[in-house]
């Protein structure tokens, strides 16, 4: 019955588009267990079933090869991107395997920053706060309880809302704040290292690049919007075998977190893609440095899948 709603909507998709869209999703972590730090993130039972789902009716390609085929005029109906922002380690160990379990390729889009060091600076704000002794934070006019790990969690997603969309500088400033009134901890190795990285791209994934620091750029001076974007860029043409081609802008809202002076940063970086977090697939006729990605609300299994090829009929906001 699923098979026949998916091909209805194809249908209709066609119809509306004179093509078939790419759908192409965006995740980040898939985890061993759920966490109250990482709500909105995979863990291993839930993406195992998800993968074994989508397998079913889709075909898991990288963005390399489903963009050529797309070009190409090759594309399969039921071809479908998966993609993972920041470049965690889990993605290397979990969610890799599970995809290549079932005959998938997927892509990766990766913080430098965090290749170099092991762990990018929303991590070290995790650890800050999930390790206090501290019982209680006052931070920009608001007062967080921190006795148990769910007031920890709390904390720790308010603060991430409200640090990542201030400059670089004044977000390091605050780092450091909070770090001297909760205390120092240590931010163990929690994103995939250079071998890792060569490793997927050797075997057949996709790895793009995803700024340096993890830095929303519509909030950065062009200077440092345009050195995020070719850092990342740099390390890793410097890094693999192949070039990257595809690159994901951080929270990568169209008109609010990138715009065209950043595409045209993109470009001038030598990319050929960028993606964006807005509804809608590709065709051929979508600007490639401002292509759609999503990720389905409804997490009943068919009706994800049903959302899937839904999303991907509608237009890509301008």
């Amino acid at each position: 019955m699923l098979s026949v709603v998916l091909k209805a909507v194809d249908a209709v998709n066609k119809i509306k588009l004179k093509s078939t869209p790419l759908p192409v999703l965006y995740f980040h972590r898939v985890l061993p267990t759920a966490t109250a730090f990482c709500p909105d993130d995979w863990h291993l039972d839930n993406f195992q079933l998800l993968i074994r789902k989508l397998s079913k009716h889709f075909s898991l390609m990288s963005l390399e090869d489903a963009l050529q085929c797309l070009e190409n005029n090759t594309l399969p109906s039921n071809a479908l991107c998966l993609t993972f922002d920041d470049g965690y380690q889990d993605n290397y160990e979990l969610a890799a395997p599970v995809i290549e379990s079932v005959g998938g390729k997927a892509s990766f889009f990766v913080s430098t920053q965090g290749t170099e060091r092991g762990y990018l600076w929303n991590d070290e704000l995790l650890e800050i706060v999930k390790c206090t002794k501290a019982k209680s934070l006052v931070f920009n006019g608001k007062h967080f309880n921190l006795d148990t790990e769910e007031q920890k969690a709390a904390a720790y997603l308010s603060l991430v809302g409200q640090l990542k969309v201030l400059p670089n500088s004044t977000r390091d400033s605050h780092l450091i704040e909070l770090q001297q009134t909760l205390g120092k901890a240590e931010t163990p190795r929690c994103m995939m290292t250079a071998p890792q990285l060569v490793d997927l791209q050797n075997r057949g994934h996709c790895i793009g690049a995803h700024t340096h620091t993890h830095s929303i750029l519509a909030y950065q001076a062009d200077d440092v919007a345009f050195n995020e974007i070719e850092l990342s860029v740099m390390f890793l043409n410097k890094l693999l075998p192949k070039n990257v081609t595809c690159f994901a802008y951080p929270n990568g809202w169209f008109g609010r977190d990138f715009n065209e002076q950043h595409e045209e940063m993109l470009r001038q970086s030598g990319v050929a893609y960028g993606f964006a977090t807005n509804d809608g697939g590709i065709t051929l006729n979508s600007p490639k440095t401002r292509l759609p990605r999503f990720m389905p609300h409804r997490k009943e299994l068919n009706q994800f899948c049903i959302s899937i090829k839904k999303i991907a009929g509608e237009k890509l906001s301008d």
